[in-house]
């Protein structure tokens, strides 16, 4: 077994038993990682992991200019023998801090399925531009995104699905603003609630005093991405989102985005936007998240059309449920993209309960 460690020498790390996370402390966790089975190949193109474990690959090391800007992204073609010009093309976007990476097993499973699947890595992550005069600001990341999908010739109306913090409410504002765009969207383990934190690496760009700030200091992208769940991450997989962390472009895009949101006003006007949006909608949210209560998307659900839904998943799965264990969530995904769970009646808060393994149907 072999662990790494961020922001420490490789020396220092420690293994984890049975490769499990820790319980959450107030401190970054710093261990790593358990080797499993090998379960990718290597992209010919990029050098980074390509998993076998679904029917198609989603293939990295594609580009295209929008906007002046040169977007990466990942891509997977439909089995054409489940292809149909009737499925909606998929565009998965990812959360601040993240890349298009940690949806690379969740498009295999749906291009198996029959649908194209994309997922760009944003202005300022991944191995997109991050140039200084992007601006990292909320028009910024909405514009960027509809040159995107224009410069890409996507077909509309398309699917859409976000995770995590930020740029997911920019998505989600960007699917209020061109609701004809939309065939239907899937939030994955995105704050929602009007009174959800910032978690802990983000709550500290806005601390009260400059000093407190991390200013200039380099954004552990790594750490970003590996904590939040209750399994390890694969030592590849771990290297794969700590690329960044060299880059002080990429820390950069993280300060200037987080200089300028205001955290608790875009969750307000998501809320409000939300009321009157009427493209079918479904959250599914991992149950072991630290940063996001999966029991407050129903209280976001409270005042929202019955066309948005939440799916629970039987699995244990934590913020980043498309990377802990995609397989788990595909039976769900498949009923959303399919339209099977556009016409079941909304599920209410009263027929649900909270057990030590999450949000379950209640049998009462």
């Amino acid at each position: 077994m072999q662990s790494i460690a961020s922001r420490q020498n490789v020396a220092n790390a420690r293994p984890l038993s049975r490769g499990v996370w820790p319980a959450q402390s107030g401190r970054v966790r710093r261990s790593l990682v358990r080797v499993r089975a090998e379960l990718e190949e290597i992209d010919p193109i990029t050098g980074q992991p390509i998993s076998k474990q679904a029917p198609t690959s989603s293939v990295a090391g594609n580009t295209v200019k929008a906007a002046g800007l040169t977007w990466a992204y990942r891509e997977a073609q439909p089995d054409p023998e489940k292809a149909s010009a009737d499925k909606p093309q998929v565009l998965l976007l990812h959360g601040l801090g993240s890349s298009s990476y940690c949806y690379r097993n969740t498009m295999g499973l749906i291009g198996g399925e029959g649908y194209r699947c994309i997922a760009p890595d944003w202005p300022g992550h991944g191995d997109s531009d991050k140039p200084a005069g992007f601006g990292y600001s909320e028009e910024a990341y909405i514009s960027g995104l509809g040159a995107f999908i224009d410069a890409m010739g996507m077909k509309k109306p398309f699917a859409m699905v976000v995770h995590g913090y930020i740029l997911s409410q920019y998505a989600l504002l960007y699917a209020l603003e061109n609701p004809g765009q939309i065939d239907r969207l899937l939030i994955l383990n995105t704050p929602l609630a009007l009174n959800a934190k910032l978690r802990p690496e983000l709550a500290a760009y806005k601390a009260p005093l400059p000093f407190m700030r991390p200013g200039n200091k380099p954004f552990d992208f790594m750490v970003f991405n590996m904590t939040g769940s209750p399994y390890a991450m694969k030592e590849k997989d771990a290297m794969v989102y700590a690329r960044p962390t060299s880059d002080p472009a990429a820390t950069a895009a993280v300060a200037k985005t987080m200089d300028q949101v205001d955290f608790p006003k875009l969750l307000r006007k998501v809320d409000d936007g939300f009321r009157t949006f009427r493209r079918p909608s479904v959250c599914m949210f991992g149950s072991s998240d630290p940063f996001v209560d999966a029991a407050s998307v129903f209280e976001f659900l409270e005042s929202k059309r019955t066309n948005m839904k939440a799916l629970t998943v039987a699995a244990k799965l934590g913020h980043m449920p498309q990377e802990d264990f995609p397989e788990s969530m595909h039976e769900s995904v498949m009923k959303w993209l399919s339209g099977e769970t556009d016409a079941d009646g909304p599920i209410k808060q009263k027929a649900l309960r909270m057990t030590k393994y999450g949000v379950v149907e209640s049998k009462n």
